[in-house]
């Protein structure tokens, strides 16, 4: 089993100044992280194996979202360089 989130990319970023809040994002990021180990934490899993399994690895996936609408408001091409760098 496996805990997933998603993280909104399109939140943080500024459209006003073109920038990305980074410290937003790590912010958000940490938080997910805490919540997604609670849940592994406060789960009812349906066997005692998954249960030690999630508990002992830790399968946590936290993901994001929209790095597509970030880039294109951007101006930036999808396949760049620049692009490339970014995700």
């Amino acid at each position: 089993m496996c805990n997933l989130a998603s993280l909104n990319l399109i939140k943080f970023y500024d459209h006003d100044t073109k920038t990305f809040k980074v410290e937003d994002f790590r912010h958000a990021t940490r938080l997910w992280t805490m919540v997604l180990e609670i849940s592994v934490l406060m789960a009812q899993f349906p066997s005692k194996e998954i249960a030690q399994l999630s508990y002992d690895f830790r399968t946590l996936g936290l993901g994001y979202a929209n790095i597509g609408t970030i880039l294109m408001r951007m101006g930036i091409s999808y396949t760049s360089e620049e692009a490339y760098a970014i995700t």
